[in-house]
C-alpha cells in the first residue's frame, strides 16, 4: 500500500521538525507506563470496546488522542492489513513510540499522525470511524472540532466517544470539573449535526456513545 508508506515518510519529516506543541510528554516512558497500566484493562475493556464497534476488514479508523497506541494496535488487528489506523496525537514523543512499536509488531497499517488542538489532520472524507477516548474533555473549541470531524468522515461514517462520567464516585480519570456530562455532550454533538445511534452500556466508569451523520 504505497499511500500508507508515503504517509509514514511524511510523518517522520514532521516529527523531525516539530517544535510548537503547547505541552510535551517529555517523559515518554512514564506516560507509556501509565497508559499501558494492566489495571486499565479492567475498567477500559479495550477488546470489548473494539468488538462492540464491529469494524469491517479494510476500514479506516482514526484514533484521536492515541497516546501509547493502546487502542490503535487493537484497531489495526481488527481492520486487517487492507485497513488503516490513523493514530493521532499532538505529542511527537508519543507518536515516535507508536511508530516504533508498530514496526516491531509488524502493524504496517498503523499511521501515526501529528494532530493539532483544532484539527486532527486527517484525510478529508477519508475516515470511516473517528474514535475519541479519554480526550474530548481536552478540546476547548468542541463546536469547531465537530465541524472538522464532519469534514473528515466518509459517507456513512461514525463518531465514537468514550469518556468519564461526571460523578464523584468515579475512581479514575481527570478531576470532576474537567469532565463533561453525557447528556450535555450528546446535546452539543447533535447540535453540530450528528445523530446519536447507540449508547453502549459496557464500561463501569465511562460512557460509550456512537454517532452518525443523517
Amino acid at each position: 500500500m504505497l499511500w500508507i508508506m508515503m504517509l509514514h515518510l511524511l510523518l517522520s519529516l514532521l516529527l523531525q521538525h516539530h517544535t510548537g506543541a503547547a505541552h510535551t510528554f517529555e517523559e515518554v516512558d512514564k506516560w507509556v507506563a501509565e497508559f499501558e497500566d494492566p489495571a486499565r484493562l479492567q475498567w477500559q475493556k479495550p477488546d470489548e470496546v473494539v468488538a462492540a464497534l464491529g469494524l469491517s476488514p479494510g476500514a479506516r479508523v482514526a484514533d484521536i488522542g492515541a497516546g501509547s497506541g493502546f487502542f490503535s494496535r487493537r484497531f489495526a488487528a481488527a481492520v486487517g492489513p487492507q485497513g488503516v489506523v490513523f493514530a493521532v496525537d499532538v505529542e511527537p514523543g508519543m507518536l515516535r513510540y507508536i511508530s516504533s512499536r508498530a514496526k516491531k509488531e509488524g502493524q504496517e497499517n498503523v499511521v501515526p499522525v501529528l494532530g493539532a488542538f483544532d484539527d486532527p489532520n486527517l484525510p478529508r472524507g477519508g475516515v470511516d470511524v473517528v474514535f475519541i477516548c479519554d480526550t474530548i474533555h481536552h478540546v476547548s473549541d468542541r463546536e469547531g472540532y465537530y465541524a472538522v470531524l464532519k469534514r473528515d468522515l466518509a459517507p456513512g461514517g461514525r463518531l465514537v466517544i468514550v469518556d468519564f462520567e461526571k460523578q464523584k464516585d468515579v475512581p479514575v480519570g481527570p478531576p470532576i470539573e474537567m469532565r463533561i456530562d453525557k447528556a450535555e455532550l450528546v446535546r452539543e454533538i447533535e447540535k453540530a449535526g450528528f445523530k446519536l445511534q447507540r449508547d453502549v452500556k459496557l464500561l463501569p466508569y465511562q460512557y460509550f456513545i456512537v454517532f452518525g451523520l443523517p
